[in-house]
């Protein structure tokens, strides 16, 4: 299958959409959201995309790959709603989406029923609060879950509730059964610091951006990574380039040898890049409101989509940035690039 990216928007309207490009940054497909959307997931076999609606949203619509058409708008259960991230398993039988059980204030994971047009047929803990991102393993049998810790009800918006208790954690579920396997937790000094995104390579490392809730005027680490049976190793960046990062992270994103880490700041308008290995910090590149990072297929590349609307291409190896799409004025980008896994699309 061709490359495509798929990313949520913004229109100068004020309207939401999600739209699907090629690597050059050529668009293939818009099509517009009931609302906002967050973060996207791709069928493992079909020419299917879910996007899901950014917290706390109800809708995760999955799209044709092809034509950006709708093939099931699924709405949220009684009682819960949607973070903002899904993934597929395996077989691509089920869909997984971070959900929020509001009522009791504890995390869920949706069990959806591909082969029944996207039925939800149950649900399992997270183990956590505020599920936000996951991801399914290399095994193919296990899910990794950032438990943010931070916990809302829509009834009152985007507040957040429980900033004095807060406990993040990244939880290894049994995808089978929704298990636990293995639980990651950080410093008890660094509760406030909020596991929100993750990124998987071949070898099921898991590395993970945050959010520090805490002081403004602590120095905290926003990066880590995680490999089973071990605990969380956090990187820390530069004192200038950690001031910059303003305590926020967007996305995270390993390249495809799996060496190199990028971390998107939109309030610092840089991404940082950091050699996996080592954890330690590579260089940065300056990138206005960017947010969104997928992977090319080449070695220590990267997209990178930003809230003025433009699609850079950055290569992270020489610090160096190229405009694939410039921004025009007539959207602009949000927080998560989506790319599908290169030739495993078939139709039917």
């Amino acid at each position: 299958a061709p490359p495509l990216v798929v990313g949520c928007g913004a229109d100068r309207a004020g309207g939401y959409l999600a739209a699907g490009l090629d690597g050059g940054g050529a668009r293939l497909f818009e099509r517009p959201l009931p609302a906002r959307g967050h973060g996207v997931a791709f069928h493992p076999a079909r020419p299917h995309c879910a996007v899901f609606a950014r917290r706390p949203g109800t809708f995760a619509w999955v799209l044709d790959t092809a034509t950006g058409a709708v093939v099931r708008a699924v709405e949220s259960a009684a009682g819960r709603h949607f973070y903002g991230h899904g993934a597929f398993s395996r077989d691509g039988r089920l869909m997984f989406a971070a959900e929020n059980d509001y009522p009791a204030g504890r995390g869920v994971l949706g069990v959806y029923d591909v082969e029944a047009g996207y039925r939800r047929i149950g649900e399992m803990p997270s183990h956590g609060v505020g599920p936000h991102d996951l991801a399914l393993l290399p095994d193919g049998a296990t899910l990794a879950v950032a438990n943010g810790g931070i916990r809302t009800h829509p009834d009152q918006g985007r507040a957040k509730l429980n900033l004095a208790t807060m406990a993040p954690n990244l939880a290894y579920l049994e995808a089978a059964s929704g298990r636990l396997l293995e639980l990651a937790e950080l410093p008890a000094h660094l509760h406030k610091l909020s596991i929100r995104h993750l990124a998987v390579d071949r070898r099921g490392r898991v590395a993970i951006a945050m959010q520090y809730e805490g002081s403004r005027r602590d120095r905290v680490p926003l990066v880590g990574l995680h490999e089973r049976g071990g605990g969380v190793r956090l990187f820390s960046a530069p004192g200038p380039i950690e001031r910059r990062l303003r305590h926020y992270t967007g996305s995270v994103a390993f390249d495809a040898t799996g060496r190199l880490l990028a971390v998107s700041s939109p309030r610092g308008h840089l991404i940082t890049l950091w050699d996996a290995a080592s954890g330690e910090f590579m260089t940065h590149v300056e990138a206005r409101d960017a947010s969104g990072l997928a992977p090319t297929g080449e070695p220590g590349q990267f997209l990178v989509s930003g809230g003025d609307g433009a699609l850079r291409a950055i290569d992270a190896r020489r610090g160096e940035s190229r405009v694939l799409a410039a921004p025009d004025g007539a959207r602009r980008w949000d927080n998560h690039l989506g790319v599908r896994p290169q030739g495993t699309v078939s139709r039917g």
